[in-house]
């Protein structure tokens, strides 16, 4: 009898060791799903802004090509025009700065294109304007210095 008494012991303290390994088994799987969906937000958040400030930067380039086009029409239009003016675009605005040298001859072009808090900055390089628009560079720069 004492016996039969020992086995059903064991044999019930068994059986609840099964039941605590397998509520720790999930507890620690639901742990680390939890882990796994917190840092899948969270990464999902930095793509997201990382995402907006390239786009930002994409558009302010953008910009800044569509004053430096802008420029050209208009030096073509007029040989004497200055430069020196800032537009208002549908995703940011441009500055474009006064345009260095005279008439037909080499000229430069300078254009700082704006979305959101990106700016990028283009310096172009123009050989003549007549008979036909020469660029001889047209590059993005950290800063300006070719055009006054």
């Amino acid at each position: 009898m004492k016996t039969d008494r020992h086995r059903n012991g064991c044999a019930l303290f068994a059986r609840e060791r099964h039941g605590y390994v397998f509520l720790l088994s999930v507890l620690a799987v639901g742990t680390i799903a939890s882990a796994t969906a917190a840092s899948l937000l969270l990464l999902g958040g930095a793509v997201e802004r990382t995402t907006f400030a390239i786009e930002q930067s994409l558009q302010a380039y953008e910009n800044a090509g569509t004053c430096v086009e802008r420029a050209l029409v208009s030096l073509r239009a007029d040989l004497a025009y200055p430069g020196g003016e800032t537009l208002t675009l549908a995703r940011g605005t441009c500055d474009l700065r006064e345009t260095g040298g005279a008439g037909s001859g080499p000229r430069t072009v300078c254009a700082a294109g704006r979305s959101g808090k990106a700016v990028r900055h283009l310096e172009v390089r123009l050989e003549t304007i007549y008979p036909r628009v020469t660029v001889v560079s047209w590059r993005e720069v950290p800063s300006i210095t070719l055009c006054p």
